[in-house]
């Protein structure tokens, strides 16, 4: 059925990715094996690029298996870097550690290739910014692009009441992951589906494309960027 919708997708709405992402299960895959089973069946069918989302499962042989099925990239979210947020808004994620999100990106990497791993990173929530900043360079440095975002609370969730994070809060935070970014040759041209293609979520891309343009075109003559949201323009 997820096959069928991708077609449909690809042929009436222009579509030129597809990104699958599910819950955590309690198996030791922890759903990665699953979801990209299903990631298969859409790039047979559509032909388009995929990307799955999964928790660092407990064997990283398994990271062997799904890019045998041809799924393109990944994206294994750590949410925030600061533990003491983890502890408090992602038990589960907290009790997996951050070295273990690590772990699992190089062996990601090494198997995808640079800017093809991706992970969400969340501001707002309270967490240390010089530890997010360093961290999200670390992240970088081994071909990783922290996909970085303001919180936007859900109404009716656990953290409705939690305001989003300031523009003078985060446009410091995007400009230095920028930077590391641009330096390292990744960004959203450089992943093939996903999230960090996407960029709905984030002006991380806009910021980087406004930071590079300052650098390489004089008296600010370039092109204005194209984002493309998933689909083909019109």
């Amino acid at each position: 059925m997820l096959a069928e919708v991708a077609v449909a997708a690809k042929e009436l709405d222009g579509a030129v990715d597809a990104t699958l992402t599910t819950g955590s299960s309690v198996a030791p895959d922890r759903g990665a094996l699953y979801v990209a089973r299903c990631g298969q069946a859409v790039k047979e069918a559509a032909g388009l690029p995929v990307e799955v989302q999964f928790e660092p499962p407990r064997d990283l042989a398994v990271l062997d298996r799904v890019h045998d099925m041809g799924v393109d990239a990944v994206g294994i979210h750590v949410e925030s870097f600061d533990p003491a947020v983890l502890a408090r808004v992602a038990p589960g994620k907290f009790r997996t550690g951050i070295e273990t999100y690590f772990r699992t990106w190089e062996r990601a990497v090494a198997l995808f290739g640079e800017g093809r791993v991706s992970t969400y990173v969340i501001l707002g929530m309270g967490e240390d910014p010089g530890l997010t900043v360093e961290m999200c360079r670390r992240a970088v440095d081994i071909g990783v692009y922290p996909f970085v975002v303001p919180l936007r609370p859900v109404a009716g969730s656990l953290m409705a009441d939690v305001p989003a994070p300031s523009r003078e809060y985060t446009e410091p935070i995007y400009r230095k992951v920028a930077q590391f970014l641009a330096e390292r040759g990744l960004g959203a041209d450089t992943a093939v589906a996903g999230c960090a293609r996407c960029q709905a979520c984030s002006s991380l891309n806009l910021v980087q494309q406004a930071t590079t343009q300052q650098v390489t075109t004089p008296c600010g003559t370039g092109a204005a960027p194209l984002l493309q949201i998933g689909r083909r323009p019109a």
